[in-house]
């Protein structure tokens, strides 16, 4: 019998797959805490509308969010009982992921397991992080979810995606906050100087500079930057198609 392995980061796969080569490994290839939950076209318009400037090839890797969803139920439909693991971590991003999956597979008849993943010594919470001997260790460690804990989780999904916010972190303490999408602007701007600097490397900086439970992708701060820019607060020089394309520098004032 095989075992199914979740995780939600693409850049998971890889050790994922290095740690279980026996196992079937299913990537979201999302990031959940992030933009509309419920609706799969909301969701493919909330992703194509914040890539605008940030990379010229971004919309030719585009594709319906949900269709690792329905990949999955076909896989685990020709292997009948076997387990399924779920990654988590303790960001906002796979808070939701872990309950999302319980959702998606609520009329499955497979064992869920939940493997929860400790932050890095950097501070950063997220699956992509650990090498494949750590990931072998922490699955060691995995506890099975009830049947109540699974319709618990998955009626929670049902109320975050039902919420307006599409910005979803959590606090120290791993509660779930709701936050407006501008919430970090001021981190973009306190990244950006007086001086012309390429737009990729203020991303960059503002990146590192991030709360490592809640890591900010550079496509989220591209379009903030984006934001920002139209808003009047940079001022920009270049082709605004991709964040190697133009320079930003903050506003006289600002």
């Amino acid at each position: 019998m095989t075992e199914f392995h979740l995780v939600s980061p693409a850049s998971t796969g890889g050790s994922m797959r290095m740690a279980f080569p026996h196992a079937q490994v299913f990537c979201a290839l999302d990031d959940y805490g992030l933009g509309p939950l419920g609706d799969e076209s909301a969701r493919d318009a909330f992703w194509r509308d914040i890539g605008g400037g940030y990379d010229d090839e971004y919309w030719k890797s585009t594709s319906d969010c949900f269709t690792p969803w329905r990949e999955l139920h076909t896989a685990l439909a020709q292997q009948p009982g076997c387990p399924v693991y779920i990654w988590h971590s303790g960001s906002g991003a796979e808070y939701v992921f872990l309950r999302m999956a319980c959702y998606w597979l609520a009329d499955v008849e497979h064992p869920l397991l939940a493997v929860s993943v400790p932050a890095h010594e950097e501070g950063l919470h997220s699956t992509a992080v650990w090498p494949p001997e750590r990931l072998r260790e922490f699955a060691a460690n995995a506890v099975k979810i009830s049947e109540v804990q699974r319709r618990t989780w998955a009626q929670e999904f049902a109320g975050i995606s039902a919420r307006a916010e599409m910005l979803r972190e959590c606090d120290d303490i791993g509660c779930l906050h709701f936050r407006d999408l501008n919430v970090h602007d001021d981190l973009l701007l306190a990244s950006c100087s007086d001086q012309w600097e390429i737009a990729s490397a203020v991303v960059g900086a503002a990146m590192v500079r991030s709360n490592p439970r809640n890591a900010l992708s550079d496509i989220f701060l591209s379009s903030r930057l984006q934001c920002l820019i139209d808003a009047g607060l940079l001022d920009v020089d270049g082709e605004r198609t991709a964040m190697r394309k133009y320079r930003v520098r903050r506003r006289s004032g600002i």
